[in-house]
């Protein structure tokens, strides 16, 4: 089975993912030919003729907005990966060696899909060749969504980015609302609390569990989808397919990889809870894969009331607590924070030698990390001053020679906030300044 075939008989599945939205996204390294961005070549297409045309005629890999239509809905798409560092090819190389690995982090994946079960909050569980994504849709005009809409926090930089609009360009033409990139924010913070609930679950465990590849070898709990302007952002599309193990690694004598559903969640029974043996022979089977899809709908299912006590469970914890006073914190004025930073006598030279040459070093993971942890626990500074430190630093791109669009796709205040606030919190709680 071929990937046009493939796709003409899951199509009626795939057409319901995007039940709210009026575009869609395709990801396609053939698409550089055709004018799009090496980094990431990606192209926007209406609703459904383009997701006819690049599945069934192209069998390209497709991927779901964030944003719903007239930023009707915010999509939830927390993700997991296993991350091998240098050794990611593994998991690409055949179906053995991607089922050793997967089979290391199915107790992070049980627990997780634990966490959603036990409190009756939907979701659809869809596997990629790394990992896999919980999805479920927050519809604005449902009271319970209000709930995540109102623990978000949008800074100034993500407003205006927001509120661009842009004629003919799908994405941008009719901007994203203050309430739907509040709904957006929102579920980034739950994200966050549902990271550090796993994180100390697993804390002993022998591959390390954290927030993004902070470790050559880890289960990475992949945060960054809620980084950034909402527009920017996507996700690939259950039933999609997956190339990476040909575009990235060369294995042109391997047929494509899939994304394959692991189970529905309606918020009272699970059903077709798939065991990761049979969602691994899928992905490497393009005929398996499209039989086991016939046992889904296609439906991503909605946040219900559940949520709003997932929402006030969170407010309980010392997770909140931090976000609350970080958001609350005042600013270093603009400009400022380097020139503060650099007379900090309390910090690593690694960790100066970043505020010299902070490009890439300032947007890598690990060093951020690093960076953050040393400025919150051994300089005692204010998270909320550390973020100012990189928000300086992105909003210079004259001095560091930035390629990165830190003004609207990853606005600068935004970035650094996240990333700080991410990581000031891991780093407290390590050091036991906080409990999960």
């Amino acid at each position: 089975m071929n990937a046009q075939e493939y796709y003409n008989k899951v199509y009626s599945k795939l057409e319901k993912c995007y039940e709210n939205y009026d575009y869609g996204l395709v990801v396609e390294n053939e698409l550089i030919g055709e004018g799009a961005d090496p980094a990431f070549p990606v192209k926007d297409y209406i609703l459904p003729e383009g997701l006819e045309y690049f599945t069934k005629t192209r069998g390209h890999q497709v991927h779901l907005p964030i944003v719903g239509k007239n930023s009707s809905s915010v999509l939830m798409p927390m993700d997991f990966e296993i991350f091998l560092g240098k050794d990611n090819y593994k998991l690409y190389v055949d179906k053995e060696t991607q089922t050793y690995y997967f089979n290391e982090t199915v107790p992070v994946i049980n627990f997780i899909k634990k966490i959603f079960t036990d409190r009756g909050m939907p979701f659809l569980l869809d596997y990629t060749p790394s990992g896999g994504h919980i999805l479920f849709q927050n519809i604005l005009a449902d009271k319970c969504t209000d709930a995540i809409r109102e623990i978000g926090y949008l800074e100034d930089d993500m407003r205006s980015s927001c509120e661009r609009i842009i004629p003919g360009n799908l994405r941008r033409k009719n901007g994203v609302s203050n309430n739907a990139a509040s709904v957006f924010s929102g579920l980034g913070r739950l994200a966050e609390y549902i990271s550090l609930i796993t994180m100390e679950a697993f804390k002993d465990n022998k591959i390390p569990v954290t927030v993004s590849d902070t470790y050559d070898h880890c289960m990475n709990l992949d945060n960054s989808w809620a980084e950034g302007s909402p527009h920017a952002r996507c996700i690939r599309a259950p039933f999609g397919l997956h190339k990476k193990n040909q575009e990235k690694y060369g294995k042109w004598d391997q047929q494509c990889l899939v994304d394959v559903i692991g189970g529905f969640y309606d918020g009272k029974s699970m059903q077709g809870d798939t065991a990761i043996s049979e969602v691994i022979d899928c992905m490497w089977d393009l005929e398996k894969a499209a039989d086991h899809a016939l046992n889904f709908t296609g439906e991503i299912p909605k946040s219900n009331n559940s949520i709003i006590d997932f929402v006030n469970e969170y407010k309980k914890s010392e997770l909140y607590e931090f976000h609350k006073k970080f958001d609350a914190t005042e600013s270093i004025p603009h400009g400022d924070a380097v020139e503060k930073a650099l007379k900090e006598s309390n910090i690593t030279d690694r960790t100066r030698y970043i505020l010299y040459e902070p490009n890439p070093m300032a947007v890598q993971p690990i060093n951020v990390k690093e960076f953050v942890h040393d400025f919150v626990i051994n300089a005692e500074w204010k998270p909320k001053h550390v973020a100012n430190i990189l928000r300086d630093i992105y909003n210079d791109d004259i001095k560091y020679g930035w390629v990165q669009d830190f003004k609207d796709r990853y606005p600068a205040e935004e970035k650094a906030n996240f990333w700080t606030r991410t990581f000031a919190s891991m780093a407290y709680w390590q050091t036991g300044r906080m409990k999960a």
